[in-house]
């Protein structure tokens, strides 16, 4: 496994004041003790029920018999590689909508893309600080806000109701990852409006430097679980997407 430089940790004081749920349930997935130890420690002293293992059977099986709020998974595992790990998570409808973040050395764009296709939520490449990390953590766990937002949002078959983080395909639902959800959510509250790559990264990604690439890549994943509202949204050729209102 290639190793990852040790991340620096930051102060304890720093760690307790990110605002982090304390009741959070967290797996972290490395056999790198670089990145493991550190971050099981500061997730701890953030206030965390933290999980370390090692391997990816175990991570499985983990989340099949506990479960986790979230997981932080190393791309490079002794048995079955990170984006395996991932792609199984994603399968299973306990799992689907956990969100997961990859923390790993293998910072390649098609490292990325790849991740981004079978549905991380979030992607942080060596090297990087644990307080890079526990940040990322927070935007993943942090509720949406409602108050901005009409409850339910319907257009066509769509509906999305951001309370309860559920959407609908006409009267099937439909499981969608934070990343998704809030790609949806995105397109159908500007509905009819180009939202550029780089608007999309500012408001699902928080501008985290993920890559346009990814939202191309969410988009495709995206399409597929819309079925037959897939055509909805629309690409704007060498600008960005939008979701258009069906004919009537």
């Amino acid at each position: 496994m290639a190793s990852i430089p040790p991340p620096s940790v930051e102060p304890g004081p720093d760690e307790s004041q990110l605002g982090l749920d304390p009741k959070a349930k967290l797996l972290v997935v490395t056999n790198d003790d670089s990145i493991g130890i550190p971050l099981e420690e500061s997730l701890r002293r953030a206030g965390h029920q933290v999980t370390l293992v090692r391997e990816g059977r175990a991570a499985l099986q983990f989340m099949k018999s506990a479960g986790a709020d979230l997981v932080v998974l190393d791309l490079a595992l002794p048995d079955v590689q990170g984006i395996e790990v991932c792609r199984a998570l994603r399968g299973d409808r306990v799992t689907r909508a956990t969100p997961i973040l990859v923390v790993t050395s293998r910072g390649e764009e098609v490292d990325r893309v790849i991740a981004f296709e079978v549905g991380v939520d979030d992607f942080v490449a060596a090297p990087f600080s644990v307080r890079e990390v526990l940040l990322r953590i927070r935007v993943l766990l942090r509720p949406r806000p409602i108050a901005r937002v009409a409850k339910v949002l319907r257009v066509g078959a769509l509906s999305l109701d951001a309370r309860s983080h559920r959407a609908w395909v006409d009267k099937d639902e439909i499981t969608l990852s934070v990343r998704e959800f809030r790609l949806l959510e995105a397109l159908m509250t500007r509905r009819d409006r180009v939202l550029p790559r780089q608007a999309l990264l500012e408001i699902v990604w928080g501008g985290a430097d993920v890559g346009a690439r990814s939202v191309d890549a969410y988009v495709t994943r995206l399409r597929r679980k819309l079925g037959a509202a897939r055509d909805y949204v629309e690409t704007v050729s060498s600008v960005g997407y939008r979701l258009k209102s069906p004919a009537e």
